[in-house]
């Protein structure tokens, strides 16, 4: 619950910050500033900034996406680390795709960065591989995409995206 004033408040915060009233994620972003949230997304901008986030990237994030913007920081260390460090994208690219940063590390991201590792590292996929092109589709499609489809060259891959087999064994 906000008092009438803090709620106008918060309100024409989130139009300076440029959401559309018209649209849901404007309702995403009121929750995200309101109370122990506006803690939560305070601590969420100061890690980005040390991944090297501007102020540019936090708020086209949060205009994207404002509900990956409360996330704690250990998730957001743990999900940084991945993306930049073990797989090799910029911070720049991640804040191109902020759904990825809510995105389970233990179902989604790390099974699927695993794939892509293994591929990159057989040479069966481009260097540039796009973030979005890896997070975005559904399971099923996802497997069709990278799984399947190199199943002949990599047999063990199926077991690397169920976290069967370690990447190093292939």
């Amino acid at each position: 619950m906000v008092n009438p004033e803090k709620f106008g408040q918060l309100v024409s915060e989130v139009k300076e910050m440029g959401f559309n009233l018209e649209k849901s994620t404007s309702v995403h972003a009121l929750r995200a500033l309101c109370g122990q949230t506006k803690l939560v997304l305070n601590r969420s901008r100061e890690v980005l900034k040390t991944w090297g986030w501007s102020e540019d990237d936090l708020l086209s994030t949060f205009r994207k996406n404002p509900w990956c913007m409360i996330i704690s920081e250990k998730k957001l260390m743990q999900t940084m680390d991945l993306l930049v460090n073990k797989m090799g994208w910029s911070s720049g690219m991640i804040a191109k795709y902020p759904v990825a940063l809510g995105l389970s590390l233990e179902r989604r991201l790390i099974p699927r960065c695993s794939v892509a590792k293994v591929l990159l590292l057989k040479g069966l996929i481009n260097e540039n591989l796009n973030l979005g092109s890896l997070v975005k589709p559904a399971e099923k499609q996802f497997l069709e995409i990278f799984v399947n489809r190199y199943l002949g060259e990599v047999p063990e891959l199926l077991s690397v995206y169920q976290g069967n087999v370690d990447i190093q064994d292939v």
